[in-house]
């Protein structure tokens, strides 16, 4: 059975009168079902949309999306994590070296910003394995003089 035709189907036992609701995202390519949710969580490729209305609702669809995770139906991913470095170094001292270890470590996210206009170029870095992120950073900190950079905590 379609996921449409599957929807139209509850919503018809449900609330007892046609579906009348939008269609499905295209691109659905699975139905979560669990046994405390009247419908299904829908999932479009490698997003999973919550219908909750409201708090109690949301609240009920987390819970049982963590169960279906939990027991096998959902894989997990590795989770992102993240360092932050701040220097007072100018932004043309760092462009070219941030530069160069974005193309030394492309599987990382490295990006700078400022607070203020005066205030410290903060670097941050982000990816799914630690051991690169700090490689990074080794690598950062070679090319400039011993102290440039603190951590951000």
């Amino acid at each position: 059975m379609e996921v449409f035709e599957f929807l139209c189907l509850q919503f018809d036992l449900i609330l007892g009168f046609p579906f009348q609701m939008a269609l499905l995202p295209e691109g659905t390519t699975e139905l979560l079902h669990h046994d405390k949710l009247l419908l299904p969580l829908i999932k479009c490729q490698n997003v999973i949309i919550l219908t909750a209305t409201n708090v109690t609702e949301l609240d009920k669809e987390w819970n049982c999306l963590i169960e279906l995770l939990r027991s096998g139906g959902l894989s997990l991913m590795e989770p992102y994590t993240s360092k932050s470095l701040t220097t007072n170094l100018s932004d043309l001292e760092a462009a070219q070296p941030l530069s160069k270890l974005c193309l030394e470590f492309p599987d990382l996210h490295i990006g700078c910003y400022r607070k203020s206009r005066q205030g410290p170029l903060i670097i941050s870095f982000e990816g799914k394995d630690q051991a690169r992120i700090e490689a990074a950073i080794e690598s950062l900190f070679k090319k400039f003089h011993r102290g440039a950079f603190s951590e951000v905590v």
